[in-house]
């Protein structure tokens, strides 16, 4: 048998979270339009009879010295030094300078690769040209992906999970019991489900002075899960827009994040949430420790 843990790592808005929730079958990270949905490292399972692989998705490359970004480049730091192998995600739309700032970063990657180039839908012929020769002259193992139509489903190539399995060690047995498509729990699933909705509702801006953190979470008896959220923001002008005008915007979010929540969990769930203020939370560390991110962790 073998067993690997695979990080999936790229610039933000790449497509990282949608290739993982793909390849694990099942909703593993948040995903949106907007640049680093993703704030921890997440892991998904996918399992075979004999193969176990465990991705990690990871936030997109940033750099920084304090504060919430300096969090997210700890985390894909800490994916490059821990797992097997790596899957460089390339996006079309990616800025050239960006891109050749990670082909200089893959010179120093000892460890195996690949690359997957998304959003191969734009039709960025031209664009797609380039990138792939740089990758033929560096020899450099790659595939592509594009959503199919309506249904928003990735396409790739059976040979990618081929090419991935060569790199998995052979361990004897699994990390993790092959019904497992991931290691969070319900509460913190919970917690990026309804982010999800805030990324997805407010303005380009909003969503990086906010976070979310679940106040309580209550099962009853398997029939209905009470989840109580605060949904926490860095300013009080912050709160109202979240509100909205007659709590229109909260209630469009909650609505959202509760559909999501019954489709996951596959049960009634009753969602409330607030809106807190937790003065330039994503900026001091301290703060950044209460609402679960620490920039050493």
């Amino acid at each position: 048998m073998k067993a690997g843990y695979i990080g999936v790592v790229g610039l933000p808005n790449v497509g990282k979270s949608t290739l993982v929730n793909y390849l694990c079958g099942a909703k593993v990270g948040i995903t949106s339009n907007k640049p680093q949905t993703t704030r921890k490292n997440i892991l998904g399972v996918k399992s075979t009879d004999t193969e176990q692989m465990i991705f990690i998705d990871s936030p997109g490359f940033i750099q920084a010295e304090k504060g919430l970004n300096s969090y997210l480049e700890s985390q894909w730091r800490r994916v490059l030094e821990d797992v097997d192998a790596l899957v460089f995600v390339f996006s079309l739309d990616s800025k050239k300078e960006s891109l050749d700032r990670i082909f200089t970063m893959m010179d120093t990657i000892t460890k195996p690769y690949v690359v997957v180039i998304t959003k191969t839908d734009l039709n960025l012929a031209e664009r797609q040209y380039l990138i792939e020769e740089e990758l033929n002259k560096k020899g450099i193992t790659h595939f592509t992906s594009k959503r199919l139509g309506k249904t928003q489903r990735l396409s790739l190539s059976s040979k990618f999970l081929e090419t991935l399995s060569l790199f998995l060690p052979e361990t004897g047995h699994f990390y993790f019991d092959s019904d497992i498509y991931t290691t969070q729990n319900l509460r913190e699933l919970s917690s990026e489900i309804v982010l999800e909705s805030v990324f997805r509702n407010l303005s380009d801006e909003l969503p990086y002075e906010t976070c979310v953190s679940i106040r309580d979470f209550k099962d009853e008896q398997g029939r209905i899960y009470k989840i109580y959220a605060d949904i926490i923001v860095s300013k009080e002008r912050y709160k109202k827009i979240i509100i909205g005008k007659g709590g229109k915007t909260i209630k469009l979010i909650g609505t959202e994040a509760r559909m999501s929540l019954e489709r996951e969990f596959s049960t009634k769930i009753f969602l409330d949430l607030n809106v807190k203020v937790k003065e330039d939370w994503n900026k001091k560390s301290v703060k950044l420790r209460e609402v679960g991110y620490s920039e050493h962790a």
